[in-house]
């Protein structure tokens, strides 16, 4: 359960100091009950807002550049009625005060979000936990850095609790072996007062002085004794004691060991992994990583000295275990050093990953990093680290166990070995390969429908070093694999590959074989990976209508409906084309993407183009607009495409006061259209447009994106210069433009009345019963159908029912090649109602 949603059951006081908590930082709570999904999922705890770095300035730049944009576009999503008035004001006030409080101050908004998630943990925690005492509440979450240290040091002091321990056993063992050594000189002694020769030398004084002094012996003796049985108990005791102390430390440290490597590392991967999607993703976190891992490896390799030299004391001076004891030496040995090499095998990673679509013959980059380099002298000794691509087979092979290394490689790949550089500011042991090029590839069998851009391969680094005093000491061989890659050969398979990488990167499980998918998942899941996708590539993302206009390309059904429960499979998103169309879901989403994010990305960015709509809710918009009011949406049939849609009279009603209303389509512009000519140009230079909808006029919202014009003044070698204009003629057409020549006032004699009773043989021209014509250019292209034609609607008062098909069909034919204009110019084709 999120936070917010345990804060909402706190007793009403505890609420009331929530509330007057978010309102005394002046953030309204609405916000905070709003987005709270959005806020608790930013990665707070990677910035360091006492000490910020210049990475953690940027991090938070955009965490509040984000939360505007999630204030607008919430503000623009909310329904038109009354009762979403306010909040779509306070919404629209809130992102215009962070923008000018916070923008060049964008750490003071983290600050001030830190404390009070802090505090409703607090409160959390003290309500949840009554009988726990203040100490014991938790830290907060989001600030990881400070309890993992916290845990670290809290084991660096029992570590150093056992060093203690191990020199005093040191000591104690010395004091044994001298008085060891001590005995051995008395025993001696007290042999040689015994011998006979010795005696058979000495007078009768003498023989009674040796014997006098021979019993002061064998009391010694006899004390040395007692001292050294005392001494060999006080021994067995401290290395019982050292070893039950050094099995907890190890505990601790494997505790350490998963909470850093298994949980941190592998949470870091897995946004390194949704970074390829485009999701946020903060490269400093990793140094956080390395501070984490060598602190935690320094511990282990000392603790792993202490074994090493408790074993060397218990071989110098072997004593006998009292019954009931094990020798656990040896077991401690082998747990520490397996501790000691899941660390060093784990952080050997890929830390700038290759680029996941891979054209043969072209250059490509990775980095690959010893997040424990700096520490045990391996740098030393830079390792040599080789680079390979293989198959997904191998990849898995690779995985089930040690000494799986595949004997082939399923390519070959140029410039892949190089030496790791330590770099002594930054305390790094790395290796950037900067030329690496794929030269060949070898593809496996093809399995059923599936094309050569779903098989997956991935890049193989590997190295080998080793650690100790002796080079037999602890010898590793490390490796780690990137990200799935998909090899392409030409240009026009990279909407496929992207398809197949972004599915991968955002759907694979912990820990799963390489590189398993599930077959279909759930929508809410699907559209949040196409909505990151989008807003990393053009700044901004979709918007709720969008989302839902989406899900009926897959599904059908109206944007009102419920998809929240639906599934989407593989084969529905980039296998099967879409119903009636040539193309897929995906090579249509992409293809509406990739014009986005290279011509029409300021215009987006800015919310003018609603992009992500049906045809007939374009229209339901626009028929209540002032004439000359325009949107911009991709088209449905041509992929890549995207159209104006624009409301206009119709110059055919023979009605003096209150002509009809006719909404047009502009034929679809593609990216070669604009590498011509710009969208801004365009709409500049067409008189029929003028407000972008609902109401903003035409050149408040895009002259900014025009390019600079220059004036026409002759150049240095006596020519004029030129430039390119769009023109639309629509006065010959079933209907005609909007007056130019007031604009910002609607057309007087416009009213939305029923059309008067028309007979079936001019149906063609019919209009719906709110008196607007539906004009669309679309369907088809200009060369093929050079005029056009109007959609026929059931609204009228001549129901299909009533029309005689065939008849219906000839005389639209013969209508429409008698009304083809000679001096049609622009990008203006047939409408087609099932567009």
């Amino acid at each position: 359960m999120s936070i917010w949603a345990r804060t909402q059951k706190l007793p009403q006081d505890k609420l009331k100091h929530v509330s007057n908590l978010y309102e005394g930082s002046q953030i309204p709570i609405e916000v905070r009950h709003y987005f709270a999904e959005w806020i608790e999922e930013q990665p707070w705890g990677q910035i360091d807002e006492n000490n910020p770095s210049q990475q953690d300035q940027m991090f938070a730049q955009q965490i509040v550049q984000k939360l505007i944009e999630e204030l607008e576009n919430r503000a623009m999503e909310l329904p038109q009625q009354n009762q979403y008035f306010l909040l779509r004001l306070k919404f629209q006030d809130v992102a215009n005060q962070f923008r000018t409080q916070y923008s060049q101050n964008p750490m003071e908004l983290v600050q001030i979000f830190k404390r009070n998630l802090a505090m409703e943990e607090t409160l959390l925690h003290q309500h949840e936990n009554p009988d726990a005492s203040p100490i014991e509440a938790p830290m907060p979450a989001f600030d990881k850095d400070k309890l993992i240290m916290a845990k670290i040091d809290g084991v660096g002091a029992k570590v150093n609790d056992s060093d203690k321990l191990v020199k005093e056993l040191t000591q104690k063992q010395e004091v044994f072996t001298i008085n060891y050594q001590k005995q051995l000189q008395i025993n001696s002694q007290i042999n040689q007062t015994q011998s006979e020769r010795y005696l058979a030398t000495l007078s009768p004084e003498e023989i009674q002085r040796v014997t006098e002094a021979r019993k002061t012996l064998e009391k010694q003796k006899k004390d040395f004794e007692t001292v050294l049985s005392k001494g060999a108990q006080t021994i067995i005791s401290a290395r019982l004691e050292i070893a039950d102390t050094l099995s907890k430390n190890f505990d601790d440290l494997e505790e350490v060991r998963q909470l850093v490597v298994d949980q941190e590392l592998i949470d870091w991967k897995r946004k390194q992994q949704l970074a390829g999607n485009g999701a946020p993703f903060n490269p400093s976190l990793l140094e956080n990583l390395q501070k984490w891992v060598e602190s935690t490896v320094d511990l282990v390799w000392r603790s792993r000295q202490q074994v090493l030299k408790l074993e060397g004391l218990c071989s110098r001076i072997p004593l006998q275990l009292p019954d009931g004891k094990e020798d656990v030496v040896s077991k401690l040995n082998n747990k520490i050093t397996g501790i000691l090499s899941s660390i060093v095998t784990s952080t050997f990673i890929v830390e700038h990953q290759p680029p996941q679509v891979l054209k043969r013959d072209s250059r490509f980059s990775a980095r690959v990093r010893l997040l424990v380099g700096g520490r045990l002298t391996i740098h030393l000794t830079p390792p040599t680290v080789t680079a390979s691509i293989i198959s997904e087979a191998q990849a898995k092979l690779l995985l089930r166990g040690p000494n799986r290394h595949p004997d082939n490689c399923c390519g070959k790949i140029l410039n892949n070995s190089g030496l790791m550089e330590f770099h002594q500011q930054k305390g790094e042991l790395s290796i950037e390969f900067r030329n690496m090029i794929l030269k060949s590839i070898k593809r496996a069998e093809k399995r059923g429908t599936e094309a050569v851009t779903e098989e997956k391969f991935c890049i193989l680094f590997q190295s080998s070093f080793h650690l100790g005093m002796t080079v037999n000491e602890l010898q590793f061989e490390v490796w780690t694999i990137s990200l799935p890659v998909v090899v392409t050969v030409h240009g026009n398979q990279e909407c496929n590959a992207v398809a197949t990488v972004l599915w991968d990167n955002q759907f694979s499980e912990p820990g799963r074989m390489p590189f398993v998918v599930p077959e279909q998942v759930p929508w809410p899941e699907l559209v949040k990976m196409l909505d990151v996708k989008f807003r990393s590539l053009t700044e901004r993302g979709l918007t709720h209508e969008n989302k839902q206009y989406l899900a009926t390309k897959l599904f059908g059904g109206t944007i009102d409906d419920n998809f929240s429960s639906k599934m989407v499979s593989w084969s529905a998103f980039n296998r099967d084309p879409l119903p009636n169309r040539s193309h897929t879901f995906w090579e249509w989403f992409y293809q509406a993407m990739k014009l986005t994010k290279e011509h029409l990305r300021g215009p987006w960015k800015e919310g003018f183009i609603n992009g992500f709509i049906s045809k007939q809710d374009s229209q339901r918009l626009l028929e209540k607009c002032h004439l000359g009011t325009f949107l911009l949406r991709f088209s449905d049939n041509f992929i890549g495409g995207i159209t104006i849609a624009w409301l206009a009279e119709d110059r055919n009603d023979s009605s003096s006061f209150c002509r009809k209303k006719q909404i047009w389509n502009l034929q679809p512009f593609s990216a070669k259209d604009f590498q011509i000519l710009g969208l801004a140009e365009r709409i500049n230079d067409l008189p029929q447009l003028h407000f972008l909808y609902p109401d903003i006029p035409k050149q408040a919202a895009f002259a900014r994106f025009m390019t600079q014009t220059t004036h026409h003044t002759a150049t240095a070698d006596g020519y004029v210069q030129h430039k390119i204009q769009m023109r639309c003629d629509t006065a010959d057409m079933n209907g005609s433009p909007v007056a130019s020549e007031n604009p910002q006032t609607p057309q007087p004699g416009i009213s939305d009345h029923d059309s008067p009773l028309m007979s079936p043989s001019n149906a063609v021209n019919s209009t719906t019963g709110d008196g607007t014509n539906y004009m669309d250019m679309d369907q088809y292209d200009l060369q093929e159908l050079p005029g056009i034609g109007m959609d026929y609607t059931a609204d009228n008062v001549f129901e299909l029912n009533d029309i005689n098909l065939s008849n219906f069909l000839v005389e639209a034919a013969m209508n429409f090649s008698n009304n083809v204009p000679s001096n049609l110019n622009g990008n203006i084709s047939n409408m087609d109602s099932s567009t």
